[in-house]
């Protein structure tokens, strides 16, 4: 215990010694009438403004009278009120100290051109336009493969695969079985051979009737027509049908082509498998267009518009940025990702781009008036009101801003607006601010704070312009005692495991004696210990 007094005593020493050092500094100057002084200019500038003490914790309301927080046990501190005796009103006076030290910076409510960047990634893929399927018309064994591996590059008519199937040698068999009673077939045109090989289907009918001879072969002509018109729109290009025409001799075997150029993305078969009626076997795209398809989650979706231009980059070419334009928005959110995909098209004519790559894309979105994405094509209309995104104070479904009044200085007043989107750097004011008035971009918070403490109308006021934490009340320590009451009443009600009436317990000796504990304790301002209650609990009710 001796050696903690004496460094205690060495402590207050060297403290002492250091005040007085500060003191007597520049040549004995005393610093203590400078510090007088100043304490005399802030009262005057204090004025006529009414003096408040409130606890530093919040507890309680402001009060008149200096002493200790009820509830915390804490100094009440002094802090002078606005310039208005209104304590609803939502304006408030800064002095030039307090406005220095909250670095106070605003900014004019005006209408420009802003626009919003959303940043997505997705990857390379082909273009849906410009993939083909190659499937077969019948069931039946694929019987030879030409093309085996995806990647390679196929042509306008390339033979892909070979099909065997029944159904098409019944089908052969009917179209040999009908030749033998025209045997003539190709050169029934002013005797031209083979004339019929290009002839389109309906020339045949028309040929029916030029026909001469029995009506066996007048029935067989006409069989030919269909059958050859259903080989037509199963796929098999004339040639084959001709081919197997002249040959004579049904095979069962057909062959199935490329009709357009591109790279084979998948083969679903080899040689041997059985497949059914539409099965897919191939499936080929055209590399020269290809698409970003891009993950965008909900809050990105009231920004995106079709037609919109996107820029994006790929680790593939590192520094250069490719263009394509939005052409496809997913309908339909993905519910587990709580995402939607995104098509943008970009010509790519160098085969440069391949599917798989990934991609980091920026689309910008320029507002309207109203904060709605304005479409390429408008290049007119309003621009939207904005203010710096570090202006508003928002807090749920609430914005608050702190306009600075006209003509009088270090002067400002809450006010609550309705915002729009938010872009890179600025709000989209839909409502409560005009074109022109000064915004605080930078002090908002700390201007607030000292409202709060003032009790004034904040960003914490509750709706219908409540304060949470309370307005200054006379008969504050009756509202207390009040809620007390009922607070001990419902814990009483709780705890009682018979559920006795209510009754019982208002008249309840041990309570009672709680309650002139509670009178005699926030009459003297002793200290207790009390539960402590939410803020804004007390007085909030009595506006």
């Amino acid at each position: 215990m001796k050696q903690y007094r004496k460094r205690a005593f060495i402590l207050a020493a060297l403290l002492v010694a250091f005040l007085l050092g500060y003191v007597l500094k520049d040549g004995g100057t005393s610093a203590v009438p400078y510090a007088m002084e100043s304490v005399h200019d802030a009262y005057e500038e204090a004025g006529n403004r009414k003096m408040v003490h409130v606890c530093p914790m919040m507890c309680v309301p402001p009060m008149e009278t200096p002493g200790k927080c009820p509830i915390c046990g804490m100094d009440l501190i002094p802090v002078y009120g606005g310039t208005t005796d209104d304590p609803g009103s939502p304006r408030v006076k800064l002095t030039k100290e307090a406005a220095k030290l909250a670095e106070i910076e605003t900014a004019a409510v005006e209408r420009k051109a802003v626009s919003a960047q959303v940043r997505l990634f997705g990857q390379i893929d082909y273009d849906p336009a410009h993939i083909a399927t190659v499937a077969t018309f019948m069931p039946g064994v694929i019987d030879r493969i030409y093309v085996k591996r995806p990647g390679l590059f196929v042509r306008w008519g390339q033979p892909l695969f070979d099909i065997s199937s029944t159904d098409l040698m019944e089908t052969q068999k009917e179209l040999i079985e009908a030749m033998k009673f025209v045997p003539s077939f190709f050169a029934f045109q002013s005797g031209i051979p083979h004339a019929a090989r290009e002839m389109p289907v309906q020339d045949l009918v028309e040929a029916e009737k030029r026909v001469e001879g029995s009506p066996e072969k007048q029935s067989a002509l006409r069989k030919i027509a269909s059958i050859r018109h259903k080989f037509s729109l199963l796929g098999l290009p004339k040639r084959d049908i001709d081919e197997l025409m002249t040959r004579g001799e049904a095979t069962g075997i057909a062959t199935l082509y490329s009709y357009i150029y591109g790279q084979v993305i998948e083969v679903n078969a080899n040689e041997g498998t059985y497949v059914n009626r539409g099965a897919t076997v191939f499936t080929i795209g055209d590399p020269r267009h290809v698409w970003a398809r891009l993950d965008a989650y909900e809050v990105d979706y009231p920004w995106l518009r079709l037609n919109q231009e996107t820029v994006f980059e790929t680790d593939a070419y590192p520094g250069e940025t490719f263009t394509g334009r939005v052409v496809y928005i997913d309908p339909v959110f993905n519910a587990k990702t709580r995402t939607f995909k995104l098509g943008v098209v970009c010509p790519d004519m160098g085969g440069r781009l391949k599917a798989g790559m990934l991609v980091r894309a920026n689309i910008r979105a320029r507002l309207s008036e109203d904060g709605t994405v304005r479409s390429e094509e408008d290049s007119g209309g309003t621009l939207p009101l904005v203010i710096p995104a570090s202006a508003p104070l928002v807090t749920g479904k609430r914005a608050l801003v702190y306009v600075k009044v006209p003509d009088q200085e270090d002067v400002f007043e809450s006010r609550e607006i309705r915002l729009g989107p938010r872009s890179e750097s600025h709000y989209v004011v839909l409502s409560g601010l005009e074109e022109g008035e000064q915004v605080v971009k930078n002090g908002s918070f700390k201007i607030d704070s000292s409202v709060q403490i003032l009790a004034k109308h904040s960003m914490m006021s509750i709706e219908g312009g409540h304060s949470a934490v309370g307005h200054h009340h006379h008969g504050g320590s009756a509202l207390m005692e009040k809620d007390y009451q009922e607070r001990r009443l419902k814990n009483l009600m709780t705890n009682d495991a018979d559920h006795k009436p209510a009754e019982q317990y208002t008249s309840h000796h041990k309570d009672q004696k709680e309650l002139e504990s509670f009178r005699s304790m926030m009459s003297t301002g002793q200290r207790k210990t009390i539960t402590r209650r939410k803020p804004g609990m007390y007085g909030d009710s009595a506006q």
